[in-house]
């Protein structure tokens, strides 16, 4: 083979919501997925490797809804590794849009089915926070108010998704770990007194929303990502 034909070709899928597909502040380009290609990329490059990494990310998707373009989204690209990003839009309390941990724990089980069916592995995320002072869609509903905002609520939602992982022996991307980890180093910096308050998460999730990340919160994705691929392609 030449120097520029790898050895060894493989398909990422990212499959989740806007959180995934980079909406809406921004590009494909700047959302982790691009990002992880690129960081792949550079690094595989001597070995022997090319990875092509699939943003299908929907925006306001709930699981539901993500099994219904799973097919089309994932499984048609044929992938060797799908990585799953779903919750925030589970949490949401619209009756029409909102999952309860049951289904969504049904729902995730649905979809490693599926994707183990076609063949590939999976990384199962957990959610990055929600910063509930910035987060202007809960702040006059009263939905959130027994578990003292949207964050906590959608915390609960990290249980089934370490108890599919636990069941079916699926790798766990802690991406709310990593946040939480920038919190606590705020915190110890000195830049703010209680690491609880996730006001200090400004630089990596979006004051205008609470929600969404920056560049920088999508390169936070994509470096926790970056650490578990790695090793498929490194030993």
């Amino acid at each position: 083979m030449s120097e520029d034909t790898p050895d060894r070709t493989e398909t990422i899928v990212c499959f989740g919501t806007s959180i995934t597909e980079g909406a809406p502040y921004l590009s494909r380009e700047d959302a982790y997925p691009a990002i992880l290609q690129r960081r792949l990329n550079e690094r595989l490059r001597d070995a022997g490797v090319q990875v092509t990494v699939i943003n299908s990310g929907v925006s306001g998707h709930n699981t539901t809804e993500g099994l219904a373009r799973i097919q089309r989204d994932v499984l048609d690209h044929e992938p060797d590794l799908v990585v799953i990003e779903f919750s925030c839009n589970d949490v949401r309390w619209e009756p029409d849009k909102r999952v309860e941990l049951d289904q969504f724990k049904r729902n995730l089980l649905e979809m490693v089915r599926l994707i183990r069916g076609a063949g590939a592995d999976i990384i199962i995320t957990t959610p990055s926070p929600i910063v509930d002072a910035f987060h202007v869609y809960s702040l006059d509903i009263d939905y959130y108010d027994p578990w003292g905002g949207c964050n906590n609520a959608l915390k609960r939602y990290e249980a089934p998704i370490r108890e599919v992982a636990l069941e079916q022996g699926l790798t766990v991307c802690d991406i709310a770990g990593a946040f939480e980890e920038l919190a606590v180093a705020a915190e110890f910096e000195g830049r703010i007194n209680d690491a609880s308050d996730l006001r200090c998460l400004a630089e990596y999730i979006k004051p205008e929303d609470g929600v969404h990340p920056t560049l920088a919160g999508q390169e936070v994705y994509a470096l926790a990502l970056y650490r578990i691929i790695r090793l498929r392609y490194l030993h």
